[in-house]
């Protein structure tokens, strides 16, 4: 391996693992955590219509069967209407509880998947800055013995040699 291309590999390890995604909070986070609990208020709100519903509609047929036996058409006619509109309003929540639902679990599954994703990526990150490192260790511990060698075998530049009769020539030109 190149030596530029570990070096390359270091920095790209090192700037990848000082910052993971999910240790940030970004806008889209935030906005996954408040549609979240929005969904999650929603579907509370839901549920206890549903179960006040469920609560009329039980009042309203002991009414209506109190009412018939009595013989009060009049009476039983109104709680059953009352009855079937209720009916009808709790099967409406029902179908905003299950799409209410739906949607929750949608969410929550692609927030899983998102946070699986970025624990990958981290454990990549970590992987590469190790191995960044061990190559950048076994790099500066042992070096290469060709480069060794070249460096014994270069000669050492001599001075330069001043020559005696020119060294005569520029005094005489001086103390001229």
């Amino acid at each position: 391996m190149d030596l530029l291309k570990k070096v390359e590999l270091l920095i790209n390890a090192k700037t990848r693992s000082a910052l993971p995604r999910r240790k940030r909070t970004s806008p889209l986070d935030e906005e996954e955590a408040r549609l979240l609990a929005e969904i999650r208020a929603a579907l509370g709100d839901v549920t206890a219509k549903e179960r006040e519903l469920a609560g009329r509609i039980k009042t309203e047929q002991a009414q209506a069967e109190a009412a018939a036996e009595r013989g009060d058409i009049e009476n039983h006619m109104a709680h059953t209407r009352r009855l079937t509109e209720l009916e009808h309003h709790l099967k409406q929540e029902s179908t905003l509880a299950i799409n209410l639902e739906e949607k929750l679990a949608e969410l929550e599954a692609q927030l899983n998947l998102a946070q699986q994703a970025v624990e990958r990526e981290e454990q990549k990150a970590a992987r590469r800055a190790a191995d960044a490192d061990s190559v950048l260790a076994r790099d500066e511990a042992a070096v290469d013995p060709r480069v060794e060698e070249i460096l014994r075998a270069a000669p050492e530049p001599a001075p330069p040699q001043i020559d005696d009769v020119d060294l005569e020539r520029r005094k005489s030109r001086l103390s001229d």
